[in-house]
């Protein structure tokens, strides 16, 4: 099968899908669809995908098996995740995690974690 266009061959802009039709019963619907973001991924996203997937998300292993150091991976992963539209999500939940590791080992206060993490909900 053939992969999705993504991008307008002329001007390089993004598409849109106009029209799904059943191969069944021929029903069509016909409207402006979106293209989800992992449509977009091209050869080498997909492979870090799957290995992804395959290494249950650990990205030190991931390191390993690319021979290239974690904090490389992490650049590629946080890299890959803006490219499906999901860096702002995990980015907030990560700076939370990083409040709270920095609370626990008594670098900061609970009140000034508290102020830090209503500062990231603004």
């Amino acid at each position: 099968m053939k992969k999705i266009l993504t991008k307008c061959p002329v001007c390089d802009s993004g598409l849109k899908i106009k029209k799904f039709v059943c191969p069944s019963c021929s029903t069509e619907i016909e409207g402006n669809f979106e293209i989800p973001p992992f449509f977009n991924l091209d050869k080498k996203d997909l492979d870090f995908l799957l290995l992804f997937l395959k290494t249950w998300g650990n990205l030190s292993e991931m390191a390993k098996i690319m021979g290239v150091s974690y904090p490389t991976i992490r650049s590629k992963f946080q890299e890959f995740l803006e490219k499906i539209e999901l860096e702002s999500e995990i980015s907030f939940e990560k700076d939370i995690s990083e409040i709270l590791d920095m609370l626990e080992k008594g670098e900061i206060t609970p009140e000034e974690a508290e102020r830090r993490i209503k500062e990231l909900k603004r």
